[in-house]
């Protein structure tokens, strides 16, 4: 045992005659490199990758839906549809006068744009329930005025019904 370790030793260092030399073609070494990676199995993702790329879906789904409802909503409130504006309100609430500022009052729009920042979560949930949007409009009545108002909106998941409601609002009106 001894004596076999020294031998390798020096065969490292010498080399042995079944070592390729310069002039020797690439074509050898072709199917040799090739082997270990066909050997090697495809390695897919794991069970926490699924979970987390799972949950990471329902998360971009549930915001998604949550923004979707409030351009519902504020589009119905453009265009003077109060009565089915207000079905998107949880507890049969509707918000107070000052709570939207005049943005109900708003009659003959001409144009309404909606600019919403992304959702910001409430809860610590991996999906979550309940959601505070920032939100920008720009309202142009029939006679040219343009109104800005800026603030946001509170939504929670009823979990009954599987939507998004409406549970809070602070909206005031910008002037530039």
């Amino acid at each position: 045992m001894r004596l076999l370790i020294p031998a390798l030793l020096a065969l490292t260092f010498v080399g042995c005659s079944c070592q390729r030399h310069a002039g020797d073609s690439d074509a050898a070494a072709a199917p040799a490199a090739t082997a270990p990676a066909a050997a090697e199995p495809a390695a897919g993702p794991s069970q926490a990758e699924l979970r987390a790329s799972a949950t990471a879906k329902k998360r971009s789904e549930a915001t998604s839906d949550a923004v979707d409802t409030l351009h519902r909503y504020l589009q119905l409130v453009g265009s003077g549809d109060s009565d089915a504006a207000a079905k998107f309100w949880g507890y049969q609430r509707a918000p107070r006068g000052n709570e939207e500022s005049d943005l109900r009052t708003l009659k003959n729009l001409r144009a309404f744009r909606i600019e919403n920042q992304p959702p910001e979560p409430l809860d610590h949930e991996a999906v979550p329930e309940a959601l505070r949007i920032a939100v920008e409009l720009r309202a142009t009545l029939e006679n040219g005025e343009n109104r800005r108002y800026q603030g946001w909106y509170r939504l929670r998941r009823n979990q009954v019904e599987q939507r998004w409601e409406l549970t809070g609002v602070s909206m005031a009106t910008t002037l530039r």
